[in-house]
């Protein structure tokens, strides 16, 4: 039946009750969102497009008022308007309520925040007193998204709190609550203006209360897995995991995995979701899924440990394009315990333009596909080489199945891995995400390189990889039920122009994974390697004092695998294995002294500085060469190299002047040929002291 004005829909129904033909009556109340402002046509408002849904046997009434507020005593209440008088006339079976958004204006939070429940339920009350058996649907907010103009001087924060009690309202009236915020919280795409959803945003709306109303009329849908699960996957031993998927709404739904027999059954909107018990290491297992009409088997289910390694390029970088993988290559297919999902982009960010289809498949956050699977010689070469080689050498010390993801996008930034939530709260970023294309707080080869993707999009927040939350949203949140053990981290030279913010960023992005993943994460994080690039020094021995201060964070270095013209150095094998020595020592306890040794203290006698390093027993240098890489500055800056530098045990010895000097540094040459370890083989970081 297609979209009536307000005032045909009483004439309306008049007829139709004349007729026989009884409708259940739905009353759409809200604001400017629920009115369709912006969208143009009545008829693809979310009232007009939720009664395509739900058909003839319903009547659906657009009773949105643009600017109203749920608060009476607000700027313009919606119990004042026209809208409110024609919602109560039309005798409503059904409302769907939808208020709140202009309740965040400054001129009534800020004042009148303590009516807020109270005129709620007055709203209610009102419509129940035309029919008392009438049936109530709460909608949570739609988002507001960065951009909006009083975002930072209020609205977010009201927002949150007015959001805050909408559940309360819905459970104290015995009303369902409907959902209609995190379908379009990472859809800032559909959002123009950063308040209204356009056609396709009605679209989703419509279906969310289409779902809420009427489940049972949803389409059919089969028997489905959430995509992290699968065939051949690793699932983290010893803690409870969850497994999901879709099926019909109320449907039973039972697993068998070995001895153990579970059940639950589907929601109204047929999401289901089952926990395992703890099981130990081991394996193979076969997990089977069924419903009353199809049954899923996945076989080949290990149960070990899980690690996810994301970053940019160097991460993703194949192990077929690493030196010395052959061996590796050629012996994949006899580790059956290791397995690897490799989260695929379906379209690299290389010099070019996106073409429409591409565009909205980003938009829809369809950018990542992929699957578990065991590792053989066909498709190794192409997953990362940090991240196997990790796995590999991790599996052979630790003897336990291991599960490695690979999600990396060559050239993004830190921000595009921060939850979107995270990045809004933070008064230093929200400011920027949403204009990202156009402000410096963005290394100007993201904006350059996603100006070109985007080249032919109209969208003014079409999304891209290099975009704030991006791949967060796209790539991440797949994975937020999924145990992890930790985290490998490769990421940086997109955020190397701005050191400050950097270290603004990473404490950001370490905080909010152990916040959504629910888990104290560790993470393992490779230092910068060496590269013709004059920011990049300071860069490393932030990273150095970043995972030095965080706790759980833990460095490994690649200075001495570096490459002066290539930014994708081809010696990533070792860099896996130290990260393995790290994840050895820190997690299994393994006593191998994979940490990078590090200045401690600095001491001064007549005519010499004595360096003292922690995490090691001795001090060396790469083939005994002498000592590269040390450098004294003067109080005037200048740099000087000291020739009379002695190792005894874990301390350096510098023959000179003490009070000449201010600072010591090492490794601080962008690409440096620095080659201090310590005596299990682990280089020495970048790094800066004061003297004095």
């Amino acid at each position: 039946m297609k979209y009536l004005p307000a005032y045909l829909l009483s004439l309306l129904f008049m007829l139709c009750y004349l007729s026989g033909f009884a409708q259940k009556r739905v009353a759409c109340i809200g604001d400017s969102v629920t009115k369709g402002y912006g969208i143009g046509l009545a008829n693809d408002s979310y009232p007009a497009q939720l009664q395509k849904l739900l058909g003839e046997g319903y009547l659906v009434g657009n009773f949105g008022f643009n600017g109203a507020t749920l608060l009476n005593k607000g700027h313009r209440p919606y119990t004042q308007t026209t809208s409110y008088q024609e919602a109560l006339a039309f005798k409503p079976d059904i409302i769907v309520v939808s208020l709140g958004l202009n309740d965040t204006d400054p001129r009534n939070w800020p004042n009148y925040q303590g009516d807020f429940e109270r005129d709620y339920h007055r709203l209610i009350a009102a419509f129940r007193a035309e029919n008392p058996a009438l049936e109530v649907f709460i909608c949570t907010l739609t988002p507001i998204f960065s951009g909006h103009s009083r975002f930072l001087s209020g609205t977010r924060d009201w927002f949150d709190q007015l959001q805050a009690t909408i559940p309360a309202i819905a459970k104290a009236q015995g009303a369902t609550l409907i959902d209609n915020h995190s379908p379009l919280a990472a859809r800032i795409d559909l959002f123009s203006d950063f308040l209204h959803p356009n056609q396709q945003g009605a679209r989703i709306l419509a279906t969310q209360v289409f779902q809420s109303i009427a489940p049972q009329q949803a389409a059919p849908r089969s028997l489905r897995i959430d995509r992290s699960l699968g065939a051949h996957m690793v699932l983290q031993r010893g803690v409870k995991n969850r497994i999901s998927g879709s099926a019909k709404p109320f449907e039973k739904i039972q697993l068998t995995l070995g001895k153990w027999k579970l059940e639950t059954a589907t929601t109204a909107k047929g999401s289901w979701e089952i926990y395992l018990p703890s099981i130990p290491a081991g394996g193979p297992y076969t997990l089977k899924v069924q419903d009353s009409a199809n049954d899923l088997i996945l076989e080949d289910i290990l149960f070990g440990d899980v690690y996810l390694a994301s970053g940019q390029s160097n991460m993703a970088f194949p192990l077929k394009g690493a030196l010395a993988s052959d061996t590796l290559i050629a012996q994949a297919a006899a580790k059956s315990q290791i397995r690897i999902f490799k989260e695929t982009a379906i379209v690299e960010t290389t010099n070019s333009r996106w073409d429409s289809l591409t565009l909205t498949q980003v938009n829809d956050l369809h950018y990542f596909q992929g699957q578990w699977e065991r590792a053989t010689a066909a498709n190794i070469g192409n997953f990362s080489a940090i991240a196997y080689s990790f796995a590999e050498s991790l599996q052979k010390e630790a003897q336990v199945p291991i599960g490695i993801i690979e999600l990396a996008v060559g050239g993004s930034n830190t921000e595009s891995w921060i939850p979107r939530k995270t990045l809004e709260d933070d008064n230093l970023l929200a400011p920027y995400i949403h204009n990202w294309q156009k402000s410096d707080f963005i290394q100007e080869f993201c904006r350059e390189r996603a100006a070109v993707n985007l080249a032919l999009s109209t969208n003014p927040n079409q999304r891209h990889p290099y975009a704030p939350a991006y791949n967060f949203e796209a790539g991440v949140t797949p994975w937020l039920s999924t145990n992890l053990k930790a985290v490998l981290w490769y990421q940086g030279e997109s955020n190397a122009h701005n050191i400050t913010l950097h270290s603004h960023l990473f404490r950001t992005l370490v905080q909010s994974w152990r916040t959504t993943f629910k888990q104290q994460l560790p993470f393992f994080v490779v230092q910068l390697s060496s590269l013709n690039r004059p920011s990049w020094p300071e860069f490393r021995n932030q990273q150095r004092l970043l995972t030095n201060e965080i706790a759980g964070t833990y460095l490994a270095v690649s200075t001495d695998l570096g490459d002066s013209t290539d930014v994708h150095p081809r010696h990533k094998i070792p860099v896996g294995q130290r990260l393995a020595k790290l994840a050895l020592q820190h997690i299994y306890g393994k006593k191998n002294q994979a940490n990078s040794p590090q200045p401690v203290t600095i001491s001064q006698e007549p005519s010499l500085l004595i360096v003292t390093f922690n995490n090691c027993e001795k001090l060396e240098t790469t083939r005994n060469e002498a000592i590269k890489g040390l450098q004294l500055i003067d109080f005037k800056g200048e740099i000087h190299t000291p020739t009379n530098v002695q190792i005894t045990h874990n301390k350096l010895y510098i023959h000179v002047n003490p009070k000449l000097f201010s600072k010591i540094q090492y490794a601080y040459e962008p690409f440096t040929r620095a080659n201090l370890q310590s005596n299990t083989n682990v280089p020495v970081a970048t790094f800066k002291l004061p003297i004095h």
